[in-house]
């Protein structure tokens, strides 16, 4: 069976902003009750997370049977710089320039650790027409997120496009939504 997740992060926010920022939107699920404020070993980071409120389905669309019996059905907000992925095996980048889909390069590890050390960047250039960027700002295929904040969620019903463009409102970011299985 095995337990997703799914993680919304915010692509604009600095390392400066992240916890203000989290904390922020953290009063708004609660006070939405989309979420409940205090802390549980509802997830599977340490630390713990906050279970389902009881206007979860604001954030799904819809209310989900087994989401309420479940152990692990919580939300944690990760504010520090953090590579969300997946955690599947392959994956193809895309260009920005040209839009050309390609298997990572070799040196595509390295661009990930410098930007996650903070040593530099992380700058990719295209094998196809050249033009460089920083890791973050490449698109994978399925997504990746690079980035100082994230709401991660297990093993919520799918979270609807009108609840994530709304936390993209309220964060005056773009989001970026990984989601996976272990």
């Amino acid at each position: 069976m095995g337990d997703w997740f799914q993680n919304l992060v915010a692509q604009d926010i600095t390392a400066g902003q992240a916890k203000a920022e989290g904390d922020r939107m953290l009063e708004w699920l609660v006070a939405e009750e989309i979420v409940r404020a205090q802390t549980t070993d509802c997830v599977l980071s340490a630390g713990g997370g906050h279970p389902p409120g009881p206007q979860y389905a604001k954030a799904t669309g819809g209310t989900d049977p087994h989401l309420l019996g479940l152990a692990t059905n919580g939300m944690i907000v990760v504010t520090k710089r953090t590579v969300f992925h997946s955690g599947q095996g392959g994956f193809e980048l895309i260009c920005s320039a040209c839009k050309t889909k390609f298997e990572r390069p070799d040196n595509w590890g390295e661009a990930v650790g410098e930007w996650f050390e903070q040593s530099g960047p992380g700058e990719l250039a295209c094998p196809v027409c050249g033009v460089s960027q920083p890791i973050d700002r490449w698109q994978h295929d399925p997504p990746w997120g690079f980035g100082e904040l994230g709401f991660e969620f297990w093993n919520w019903p799918p979270l609807n496009q009108a609840f994530v463009g709304e936390l993209e409102k309220r964060l005056g970011s773009r989001i970026v939504y990984v989601s996976g299985k272990l």
